[in-house]
């Protein structure tokens, strides 16, 4: 009995605990654009970041292949 009420209790009090706009992702909502566009400026970084470790690493092949 106890469980059938705690069902009913949150079954009843879901739209209460609903996400807000930004966690839910509503697209239209500048919270979410600004997310949206610092995670891609970040990927961006550790992208520019991986990009000149493997430069570097080429290099390094390069020299050492030529001595």
């Amino acid at each position: 009995m106890k469980n059938y009420f705690k069902i009913i209790l949150i079954l009843s009090s879901i739209s209460s605990v609903m996400a807000c706009p930004v966690c839910y992702g509503a697209a239209d909502e500048p919270e979410v654009m600004a997310a949206q566009t610092g995670i891609l400026f970040l990927l961006g970084i550790v992208g520019f970041v991986l990009s000149c470790i493997g430069l570097f690493m080429f290099n390094l092949s390069r020299k050492t292949n030529k001595d």
